[in-house]
């Protein structure tokens, strides 16, 4: 029969009372002080704690998980969720405007396409019309010529027909050349007239439209002067811009909106399992 070392048995019994570090950490990162007290009896592995040393690591434990709870009844969650959900707001606001200025700048570009087509016709009208006085006036002048070489003088068309209908009317007795007379100054004054329409529909209206609308070459002043300028520094920019903050909306949603709503959720998930967790144990 062998007899136990009472100094031997006094060593087991205290070590049976203490608990390494390691396993107090895994302990109490698994759930807490319920099952690190069950863990007291277990077996010594490497660098060992008395009983004292034990408390002292499980108040630190119990305060950092205290803070822990702290930082989250913070309610950052919340405020982030509010926070994206007034931006998703704006940003659904702005994309509204957006879609409605894309409108827009899609009204004024066919605008201008319409307007650009409008000049073109009214290139081959003034052409036309061009093109008529050109006639006339060659007229005029083959007119003038003959009544020149038929007369024998060198005065203007409508000056050698009033010099020769006076001279003609002049022969005819007894007031009858009166009437004619009368119309012959119609007459005259419609020849006088010719040129000087002519003149006023080349110079005055002709010349300052193909100036400004459909030059014989080179971009017209309307080009450079409003479509360029509109077409150039408003149009385009704007709808780079409108490109831009659909991209932004985009990217909020994609990089930002959804990584962060995903972590909510994964969060909320994890309290439920501590809330069980809690409940199952009988933590407070």
């Amino acid at each position: 029969m062998t007899t136990s070392d009472p100094n031997t048995a006094a060593t087991v019994d205290e070590e049976q009372k203490v608990l390494t570090r390691r396993q107090l950490l895994k302990t109490a990162a698994a759930g807490g002080a319920v099952i690190a007290v069950g863990a007291l009896g277990g077996a010594v592995v490497g660098n060992t704690m008395t009983t004292a040393q034990y408390e002292l690591e499980l108040t630190k434990l119990r305060a950092l998980v205290a803070l822990y709870e702290q930082l989250e009844r913070v309610g950052l969650d919340a405020i982030i969720s509010t926070g994206m959900n007034i931006v998703r707001g704006a940003l659904d606001a702005v994309k509204g405007g957006v879609s409605l200025l894309r409108d827009g700048t899609t009204a004024a570009e066919n605008a201008l396409k319409n307007f650009q087509a409008l000049l073109a016709t009214l290139s081959g009208a003034a052409n036309a019309v061009s093109q008529t006085l050109d006639d006339l006036s060659t007229k005029f002048h083959a007119a003038e010529g003959v009544v020149v070489a038929v007369l024998g003088t060198a005065l203007p068309l409508a000056d050698s027909i009033t010099g020769f209908f006076n001279a003609l009317l002049d022969k005819i007795p007894f007031g009858i050349g009166d009437d004619i007379h009368r119309a012959v100054n119609a007459l005259i004054d419609l020849i006088r007239a010719i040129p000087n329409v002519i003149d006023a529909v080349t110079n005055r209206l002709l010349k300052p439209l193909r100036d400004a609308f459909f030059p014989a070459s080179g971009d017209p002043s309307i080009q450079s002067n409003l479509i360029d300028p509109i077409t150039h520094n408003v149009l385009e920019p704007l709808k780079k811009t409108l490109d831009d903050i659909d991209n932004l909306a985009n990217h909020w949603e994609a990089d930002l909106t959804t990584p962060i709503q995903t972590a909510l959720t994964e969060r909320q998930k994890i309290r439920e399992q501590i809330a069980d967790y809690k409940r199952q144990n009988g933590i407070a």
